[in-house]
């Protein structure tokens, strides 16, 4: 198996196994990435984005969409009307 490297914006770091299931084994070792595209990512590009880690690529693809969650009306009006 080759080298695990990071795949966003360029970087080529190479990247430290997270777990060793079987040792001897390189195809079970665990690598860290990003939860959303499944990638390889370094700790430099990615981070928490809620619960889940996601690399930069996939964090500016989420911050550009608009939100797919509908707001709803409570009823409450502010202090200024």
């Amino acid at each position: 198996m080759p080298l695990v490297k990071c795949s966003v914006g360029g970087c080529s770091r190479r990247l430290q196994p997270v777990l060793k299931v079987h040792p001897q084994d390189r195809d079970t070792w665990l690598y860290p990435g990003c939860e959303e595209c499944s990638r390889a990512a370094c700790e430099e590009h990615s981070s928490w984005g809620g619960d889940r880690v996601v690399c930069d690529r996939c964090r500016r693809a989420i911050e550009g969409r608009p939100s797919l969650i509908p707001l709803i009306e409570l009823g409450i009006r502010s202090f200024a009307e």
